[in-house]
């Protein structure tokens, strides 16, 4: 398997393009744990922003960690559940796919972001995509205090069901919506680009990774959708 490093320089990343032309991916990982490498991804999905279109649920699956699951009373997820999952290694292709050409984000980007770095890597990717985080965002663009999930979707009126709170296709399509809010308050204040978005708060260490491109096709990686997937069930985004 190739590996392709992450690269910078003059011209590069994403600062110069336009936000509303741009792709923009939102993640969620539900984890055995808070430590990527010890701890491992149980369950992974993606909500795709693309220029033009309505998000969508791209990908969700269940993964199997290839060790015992914990945290089950946070995200229900049981060694049951994952028994016949697919393991990350089988879908890396599938989520490089989904993210391919976009600006990633999630609602607590510091928690995904590292698990994203440490499953990619594992598959022989060491490109981390440029990305953002809307939990973040919210008190940029003056739409609220930082705040669990739970509480910004009860402040905007975005419905989160309490049953499936940590689950990861639920927590996705919530924050994709917490998402359009921020992006409608962003072209109100008349930030057009990534760079200028960064230029509203310099010192949040996530705003430096728009020097980053965003992942290619799954092929530039030597890696191809499997096309495998187990969900917990269907999620449709409004």
């Amino acid at each position: 398997m190739r590996t392709v490093t992450k690269g910078r320089g003059i011209g590069r990343g994403v600062r110069g393009r336009a936000i509303a032309e741009t792709p923009i991916a939102v993640i969620d990982f539900e984890t055995t744990g808070l430590s990527p490498g010890g701890d491992r991804v149980i369950e992974v999905s993606v909500v795709r922003r693309d220029p033009g279109e309505k998000p969508r649920l791209v990908f969700d699956t269940l993964v199997n960690p290839g060790r015992r699951v914990a945290a089950t009373r946070i995200h229900g997820i049981t060694d049951a559940d994952v028994a016949e999952a697919p393991t990350f290694g089988e879908i890396a292709g599938d989520l490089v796919q989904a993210l391919s050409g976009c600006v990633v984000s999630a609602y607590n980007v510091y928690f995904d972001i590292r698990f994203l770095a440490f499953e990619l890597e594992e598959a022989g990717v060491r490109h981390l995509p440029p990305h953002f985080c809307i939990m973040y965002l919210r008190p940029m663009l003056g739409l609220g205090a930082r705040c669990r999930l739970d509480d910004a979707c009860a402040v905007h009126g975005i419905a989160l069901d309490a049953a499936r709170y940590h689950s990861a296709a639920a927590d996705t399509v919530a924050s994709a919506e917490l998402l359009e809010l921020c992006l409608e308050r962003v072209a109100e204040r008349g930030v057009t680009t990534f760079g200028d978005l960064a230029e509203l708060r310099s010192s949040y260490k996530f705003l430096q990774s728009f020097v980053e491109e965003p992942l290619p096709e799954p092929g530039a990686f030597d890696l191809a959708p499997s096309g495998l997937s187990l969900s917990r069930g269907a999620t449709r985004v409004h």
